[in-house]
């Protein structure tokens, strides 16, 4: 089991070194499954929840329903990473099998959250800067178009940050399958793929109903 400052030191040398990184803990064969859940646990504390108060100071909402709402919503989201990261792995993991990769599931499962316990992270911290700069803005009367291009600014860092991701993850599993760049890249992207169809069709269903929600009650 890795310690804190291990924890976050392999985070960043995730995002600086890549292939050294990746090559030195595919090799750890102790590191699996309980890892894997503690790096994507960890990140929850260290981002999720100082943005759930720092909305909570920003809105100056301090009522015990708005309390529980932020509290529920961090534990949807800790729920959320663990079903969407789990479901994605054990796809990964029968992909990486049809294509004759051999390492079991718990260590794919450790080798995704090193390269999504970073990019959580990043993504996160962009995302508080962006509402703080842009509080600082409405306190200091800054045009809306200035708002905006921050805003675009933002986005745009986080997009590059999540393709840079999927780039580590390619290069991740490659240095525990060894089967190359191609094939690696077919390990994540087909259960990305149905996860997104499948988010997109949940999406579609919800709105349905919806729009059939308003026109009986019109």
């Amino acid at each position: 089991m890795l310690t804190f400052k291990e924890r976050t030191d392999a985070w960043n040398g995730m995002m600086l070194t890549q292939g050294r990184i990746a090559k030195e803990h595919a090799k750890r064969k102790e590191l699996s499954f309980n890892d894997g859940l503690e790096n994507f646990g960890t990140p929850i504390l260290m981002t999720y929840l100082p943005l759930a108060i720092l909305v909570l100071i920003l809105s100056g909402n301090f009522d015990i329903v708005y309390l529980a709402a932020l509290l529920f919503s961090l534990a949807a989201t800790a729920l959320g990473i663990f079903i969407v990261s789990f479901s994605f792995t054990i796809m990964a993991y029968v992909v990486a099998r049809m294509l004759g990769g051999e390492a079991k599931l718990g260590r794919l499962y450790y080798m995704v959250s090193l390269v999504a316990a970073p990019t959580f992270v990043f993504t996160i911290v962009i995302n508080i800067a962006v509402m703080l700069l842009k509080s600082i803005m409405a306190v200091m009367s800054f045009p809306l178009a200035a708002k905006g291009i921050l805003q675009l600014a933002g986005d745009a860092v986080a997009v590059s940050v999540t393709l840079y991701g999927f780039y580590l993850l390619t290069v991740s599993i490659d240095a525990l399958y060894k089967f190359g760049k191609p094939k690696s890249v077919a390990t994540w992207l087909a259960p990305t793929i149905v996860l997104v169809a499948a988010g997109a069709l949940l999406f579609m269903t919800v709105l349905l109903d919806l729009l059939k929600f308003l026109i009986k009650t019109l």
